[in-house]
């Protein structure tokens, strides 16, 4: 059941994934008890679903769960443990509680690199979680220097289109574009939407991040025509993904309006 779970959350249908890992949990829980390793995974993993659907109350309260546990269980070094200190603290960045990100995130780090080595691929997510939130604080320099330091090991490590290059790629292009560097992110922002449209497929959620990343940065730079083709490729997207009436589906709408108000209609 958890790997039909995860193979619905991969596939972008979130609400399907979250009954089954409901269903999951509360199955482990009544046959294992609430703090064996495997009930404690499926936390972990409901909190994962939780919070890709936004809900970040539950999906803290959750990691929370699976960390206290896991580090009485399993110890405060285990890859199990040290994966959910990171998944929390990307809930928090999540949340706007950066500061506790960073230190959790620094901690995963640590732990991983003693614990896994400097390039396995838990060691890479967690050099890329990290610049993303010192990039949200700020850190613009450090964040670029970890995000440059990383590239070349995730490609030869996962290899240039596996899921986890490419959102780290796009996650690159994203400071690189707070940074100005309009050129270079652009191109990585192509990459990444290239890359998962193979891998993901078009209308996986992964590949719509990617679709109005690029829209975005294309609006900024003046290239109207092309960036409002990508918003309603965006739109179209995500309604036939989670509905008309879902919060991203209506915030890609009003972000659609909000453009052809200021530039015109989309041809």
């Amino acid at each position: 059941m958890n790997i039909l779970a995860l193979l619905l959350r991969q596939q972008g249908k979130l609400a399907e994934a979250e009954e089954l890992q409901r269903t999951a949990l509360a199955g482990r829980e009544t046959q294992l008890g609430a703090d064996h390793p495997k009930t404690l995974e499926s936390i972990s993993h409901l909190a994962v679903v939780l919070q890709q659907q936004g809900k970040l109350d539950e999906a803290e309260e959750l990691q929370r769960k699976a960390l206290a546990g896991r580090e009485t269980q399993l110890g405060a070094d285990h890859p199990e443990t040290l994966e959910s200190i990171s998944h929390l603290a990307v809930v928090l960045q999540q949340q706007g509680k950066l500061d506790e990100a960073e230190e959790l995130q620094r901690k995963a780090l640590a732990g991983r690199e003693t614990q896994l080595g400097a390039d396995h691929p838990e060691t890479l997510e967690s050099i890329s979680h990290l610049a993303v939130v010192l990039q949200q604080q700020g850190k613009l320099d450090e964040a670029e220097g970890l995000h440059r330091r990383a590239l070349e090991s995730f490609e030869s490590q996962l290899g240039p289109q596996h899921p986890e290059t490419l959102t780290f790629v796009n996650n690159f292009a994203f400071l690189l574009r707070k940074q100005g560097k309009l050129k270079e992110a652009e191109q990585l922002y192509r990459r990444s939407l290239n890359g998962r449209e193979s891998q993901l497929g078009f209308g996986h959620l992964d590949t719509l991040i990617s679709v109005f990343n690029l829209a975005d940065l294309l609006e900024a730079k003046g290239s109207f025509m092309e960036a409002g083709q990508l918003y309603v490729r965006h739109l179209q997207g995500l309604e036939e993904l989670h509905g008309p009436n879902h919060t991203l589906t209506q915030r890609s709408r009003s972000n659609l309006k909000r453009f052809q108000r200021e530039h015109g209609p989309v041809g």
